[in-house]
């Protein structure tokens, strides 16, 4: 199985409720706001926590002479370092030294040491003398991929595929028709509006707890 815009869609166009009061005239306008509310919906719960599907790594391939990177499409993950605040970004299993200010050693050349970001840039120090391969892991911010596997940050064909474990697929789905109700109903008042909300408070607890790594308990506010 694999969770496509088309089986989100029509779950959320199934489901009891009131929508848009009288501002909503033609099919296709139902479903461009149906379809922003669903991608709302998504960046929303896909941004809430750094739910481990969302953890990515990817290669920086160094060139001699080259400081300067972009960044990976999305937030570094954290680690503790010989007990201080660092980032999972390494060359050869050894992990660089964040730093927020230039080193001064920003013009030597060599294996780099350290890094800092700047203007979604990242940058290493002393500056590379030959080829290396650094590992930057991160929690992405692409939710899924289209038919030819291109990376999306928002769902357009019916097509495309939200990307998370099959394992997972209900649990998120659950959640994402729940929480895109609230985008879809027409006001807070609607007599289904707080139904939906406590559907999805409920949808969402569940999916932290069968997500390795979430804490059950872990509150989060949108």
């Amino acid at each position: 199985m694999t969770l496509t815009l088309l089986d989100i869609y029509n779950s959320v166009a199934s489901q009891a409720w009131s929508m848009f009061d009288d501002e909503v005239d033609t099919e296709a306008e139902f479903e461009n706001v149906l379809i922003s509310c669903i991608n709302k919906a998504l960046s929303d719960l896909w941004c809430s926590t750094d739910f481990p599907f969302r953890r990515k790594t990817e290669e920086l391939l160094l060139m001699e002479g080259e400081q300067g990177y972009p960044l990976p499409d999305g937030n570094l993950v954290e680690r503790n370092i010989d007990g201080k605040k660092g980032y999972s970004v390494s060359i050869n299993g050894e992990y660089l030294e964040y730093t927020d200010k230039i080193p001064h050693l920003s013009y030597d050349k060599g294996l780099p040491k350290y890094f800092r970001i700047d203007n979604q840039n990242i940058y290493f120090y002393p500056v590379p003398d030959k080829f290396y391969e650094v590992n930057a892991e991160y929690y992405t911010l692409a939710v899924g991929t289209d038919e030819t596997g291109k990376t999306l940050y928002s769902l357009k064909n019916d097509t495309d595929v939200i990307d998370i474990p099959e394992k997972l697929e209900e649990l998120f789905k659950n959640a994402l028709i729940t929480k895109t109700m609230l985008y879809a109903i027409a006001s807070e008042h609607d007599e289904n509006y707080s139904s939906y909300k406590k559907q999805f408070e409920t949808a969402y607890k569940l999916l932290l707890k069968y997500t390795t790594g979430i804490a059950p308990e872990r509150k989060v506010v949108f």
